[in-house]
């Protein structure tokens, strides 16, 4: 979810696009460019290899190579990557959440929900989304009911974050840490009555993608997928992360999304023109909706075009899930962007290029 600097003149050409081609994809079954070659991405242990990986962002370093981080969904810790050329190769660990709540997480810590299974204890941060934007990495917990035991977890439904100086190295050993997107996601008029409700059987709530633009936080959400759409959910980050008394989340803002029968949010990449690449795919596991790429602006979210579809990635057998993408650049007629896959090994990451007309 790193965001890359756009030309002007990609900016002009992406606002004079043809809206009506939203109806279907520039692109069908579109192809990656190349595979890249990925390496000690592990889980928590720092020894098995990931399979899980749900998220990823990008701070630029240089034309070709960038410090990036990568989440799975089972674990305490993100871990830092090296993004250079056509190899992604993974570095050090850093640990987001404690075994136990911590005093120090900001806002409240949520007490009710309405999972069938009950409470469970705190756990994984159930990662699933990562942006980057001035010099912090931020990371999202689902904010849902466990998809498989259908459990309430508290400790889903934390943002992390933590700041990294210009070589892209931690200025702290502990990540701050916030539970007032959960506060948002309960009391939001369009969306509460689906927050801590099971996913598959509710239709409940759950973030997978994540951007920070024009200091506003906004959270993709992969369900509930009402009356057609999806939504994005965009509070100010100062409400998020401040230390004193927080100002009212009176500006938070709930888009509905049409994306497309069952589908939802699977990631968000911030344009430098506060326009939004959205990584969609499955509200849950429907075998006909195909993960596609969508340009969207939020303050015309009914004039998303629909970039691609991308073709089936399958490696040993096993069929990934695309979950995470970084914009690595952009022109004024395609985005070139790195995809993560959940079920590969290493994330499986792939290059593609997404034509913009």
């Amino acid at each position: 979810m790193h965001k890359p600097i756009l030309p002007v003149a990609a900016a002009l050409m992406l606002g004079c696009l043809d809206t009506s081609w939203a109806q279907g994809p520039l692109v069908s079954n579109l192809e990656p460019v190349r595979k890249i070659e990925a390496r000690s991405l592990t889980e928590d242990d720092n020894k098995t290899l990931a399979t899980n990986l749900s998220g990823v962002a990008c701070m630029r370093q240089s034309a070709d190579a960038r410090v990036c981080l990568v989440i799975d969904d089972q674990g305490r810790f993100a871990q830092f990557a090296k993004l250079e050329g056509s190899q992604l190769i993974g570095g050090e660990k850093f640990r987001l959440i404690g075994d136990e709540p911590a005093s120090s997480t900001l806002g409240k810590e949520p007490q009710k929900a309405s999972c069938s299974e009950g409470k469970a204890k705190f756990k994984d941060l159930d990662g699933e989304a990562v942006a980057f934007a001035e010099a912090h990495f931020y990371v999202s917990g689902s904010h849902g009911c466990s998809r498989k035991s259908m459990k309430f977890r508290t400790s889903s439904f934390i943002v992390a974050r933590l700041r990294v100086d210009d070589k892209g190295k931690p200025v702290s050993h502990e990540a701050e840490t916030t539970y007032r997107l959960a506060e948002v996601l309960s009391t939001a008029t369009e969306i509460k009555a689906f927050f801590g409700k099971d996913l598959t059987k509710a239709n409940g709530l759950n973030v997978e993608g994540i951007a920070v633009t024009g200091g506003n936080f906004i959270a993709g959400l992969r369900g509930p997928v009402d009356k057609g759409a999806s939504s994005l959910v965009s509070v100010r980050l100062d409400h998020l992360f401040s230390r004193e008394s927080p100002p009212p989340p009176g500006d938070v803002r709930v888009t509905a999304l049409l994306l497309g029968k069952d589908m939802g949010v699977r990631d968000l990449a911030a344009l430098s023109d506060g326009r939004l690449l959205v990584l969609a795919g499955p509200a849950q596991e429907q075998k006909h909706v195909p993960y596609s790429f969508f340009l969207v602006d939020p303050k015309v979210p009914e004039a998303r075009i629909h970039l691609a579809t991308i073709k089936d990635v399958v490696e040993d057998g096993e069929s990934g899930k695309a979950e995470g993408v970084v914009v690595l650049d952009a022109t004024a007629d395609a985005l070139r962007v790195l995809v993560v896959f959940d079920g590969l090994l290493n994330g499986g990451p792939r290059e593609y290029r997404l034509p913009l007309r």
